[in-house]
């Protein structure tokens, strides 16, 4: 049997970003929904974030501070609500001008989300805050949700 998966956005979709390039875990705050939401999603949903961090490509912040901010992220998220939190992390670590193939709008995070959860991609929904986000989950096949904040 295939669980569904839900697929966020990370910066200003879960979390505050109002300056730009968040990574330090201390000013990681939450939306008051996020907690709602979680609270209320059934716990055999797949859930994961796709993010471009560009921060890192432009030596802003470290992989390891990012990744301790994700874990600051499912953090808040155990202690306020009955839920296990995110179950991954996927990133595009590089800036804009380095023209990888993983930074949203491009699709390959998304691909790469739908194979490590073995889902279809009819079975898929992204949310993000930026029409780049939803760009890229179209055109993998996901239902795209933009978020207005």
């Amino acid at each position: 049997m295939r669980k569904k998966l839900i697929i966020f956005d990370r910066d200003n979709t879960l979390n505050y970003d109002k300056k730009g390039y968040i990574h330090d875990k201390t000013e990681c705050i939450l939306f008051d929904d996020v907690y709602e939401f979680f609270s209320s999603i059934d716990t055999l949903i797949n859930i994961c974030v796709v993010t471009n961090q560009s921060g890192i490509g432009r030596g802003y912040f470290s992989v390891k501070e990012m990744e301790d901010f994700n874990s600051e992220i499912n953090k808040l998220i155990k202690q306020n609500t009955n839920h296990r939190g995110i179950d991954h992390f996927f990133f595009c670590p590089h800036a804009p001008l380095d023209k990888c193939d993983c930074r949203k709008p491009k699709n390959s995070l998304i691909i790469k989300a739908l194979s490590y959860f073995n889902c279809d991609p009819s079975e898929a929904i992204l949310i993000g805050d930026k029409i780049s986000d939803c760009q890229a989950g179209l055109s993998a096949g996901v239902l795209s949700l933009l978020l207005n904040r």
